[in-house]
C-alpha cells in the first residue's frame, strides 16, 4: 500500500470519526438546549401567569367593588324615586282634599225615585236617604215613612219613624247610613229651605254629629246643606249630582207608587182651594188623601180671595203661612209688578 492510499484511508476514517463526534455533540447540545428552553419557557409561563394574576387581581377587585357600588347606588336611587313619588302623590292628594268640596251623590235609581215621588203630588214629600256603608254621601235609595203633607210642609209620624229606624237596624245598617240624610221636595221652583224647614232640621237633626238637609224643587233645582257638630261645629252647602259611574238597579214604578200610597196622606187643614170652596158653598166630593191626579180644574184666586182667606185663618196658621210666603218666592208671579 502506497503512502497516498494510506493517507486517503486515514482521511476517510478521520472524516467519519469527526462526523460521528459532531453529530453526537450536536445531538447532546440540542437535547440540552431543548431542556433548557422548555424549563425556561415553563418558568416564563409561570412567571407570566403569576404576574398576570397579580396584575389582573387588583382590577378585578376594583371592578367588583365598582359594580357593587353601582348596584347599591341604583337601589338607593330607586328608593329615593319611590319616596319622592309617594310624597308627591300625598301632597297632591292633600291638595285635592283641601280643594275638593264634599258632594251629595245619588245613584240613578235613587234620583229617579225621588223625582217620581215629587211628581206624584202638588204637595211636599219627605223621606230618608239610604247611603252606602263605605260612602256616606252616596245615596242608594229613598225611603218614605208615614207622613201628612201640604204644599208647604211635611209632618212625619213618630211611630212610623221609630219603626223605620228599627227595620234599618235589623238589616244591619248603622245610623249614619239611614238617619243622617233628610230629603224632601218643594212643589214650586225654589229649593231654598223655608223657616219651617230650618226649624225642623235644627230640632230633629241638631244633636247628630253630622246631617244633611236636601231639597229638590219642581224644576229639579236642588239645595243641600251639610251640618256638623265636631269641634266648633258648622255647616256648608254641598253640590248635588247623579253619579252614573256606579252600578244601579232598574226603576220599579209600581213598587214606588205603592210605597207612596201607603205612606203619604194630604193634610186638608192647610188648603186654600178647599177653604175657598167651602166658603163659597161649593159641594166637594170626598177628598183624595193621596193628592190630586191633575184631572181637576185648578181654582184661581184673585187678590180679594187671598186676603179673605188669610183673614179667616187662625193667628198661628196665619203666621205660619206668612213665613212661608216670605221665603218661598215661587208662590208669587215674579213677572208681575207688585209695586209701582
Amino acid at each position: 500500500m502506497t503512502a497516498a492510499t494510506l493517507f486517503q484511508a486515514m482521511r476517510v476514517t478521520t472524516v467519519k470519526i469527526a462526523t460521528m463526534i459532531i453529530v453526537r455533540s450536536v445531538r447532546h447540545i440540542a437535547r440540552y438546549a431543548i431542556r433548557q428552553c422548555a424549563w425556561v419557557a415553563v418558568l416564563n409561563v409561570q412567571i407570566v401567569m403569576n404576574q398576570f394574576v397579580d396584575t389582573a387581581q387588583l382590577p378585578a377587585l376594583n371592578v367588583k367593588k365598582q359594580y357593587v357600588r353601582i348596584v347599591q347606588m341604583k337601589k338607593i336611587y330607586v328608593k329615593l324615586v319611590k319616596i319622592i313619588e309617594r310624597n308627591k302623590k300625598m301632597k297632591n292628594r292633600k291638595k285635592n282634599q283641601q280643594n275638593q268640596r264634599p258632594a251629595l251623590r245619588f245613584s240613578p235609581t235613587a234620583w229617579a225615585k225621588l223625582l217620581f215621588l215629587r211628581d206624584m203630588t202638588h204637595n211636599e214629600v219627605g223621606g230618608f236617604g239610604i247611603t252606602a256603608a263605605d260612602d256616606l254621601l252616596f245615596v242608594t235609595d229613598v225611603v218614605l215613612v208615614k207622613q201628612k203633607v201640604t204644599p208647604v210642609s211635611v209632618s212625619f209620624e213618630d211611630e212610623s219613624v221609630a219603626d223605620y229606624f228599627e227595620d234599618q237596624v235589623e238589616v244591619g245598617r248603622q245610623p249614619e247610613q239611614f238617619a243622617r240624610l233628610w230629603l224632601h221636595t218643594h212643589p214650586g221652583d225654589c229649593p231654598e229651605p223655608s223657616g219651617t224647614d230650618e226649624s225642623t232640621f235644627a230640632r230633629v237633626f241638631g244633636s247628630c254629629d253630622w246631617s244633611i238637609m236636601c231639597i229638590v224643587a219642581q224644576n229639579s233645582s236642588t239645595f243641600a246643606r251639610l251640618r256638623f257638630n265636631a269641634g266648633p261645629g258648622g255647616e256648608v252647602k254641598v253640590p248635588v249630582y247623579v253619579d252614573y259611574g256606579c252600578r244601579f238597579e232598574a226603576a220599579d214604578l209600581e213598587l214606588w207608587k205603592q210605597q207612596y200610597l201607603a205612606n203619604v196622606v194630604e193634610d186638608k187643614i192647610f188648603s186654600l182651594a178647599d177653604r175657598s170652596k167651602r166658603n163659597k158653598g161649593m159641594q166637594e166630593d170626598e177628598a183624595d188623601v193621596f193628592g190630586s191626579d191633575g184631572s181637576e180644574g185648578q181654582y184661581v184666586f184673585d187678590d180679594q180671595d187671598l186676603l179673605s182667606e188669610i183673614d179667616s185663618m187662625d193667628p198661628e196658621e196665619r203666621q205660619y203661612f206668612m213665613e212661608e210666603l216670605a221665603v218661598r218666592s215661587d208662590f208669587w208671579n215674579e213677572s208681575e209688578v207688585l209695586y209701582e
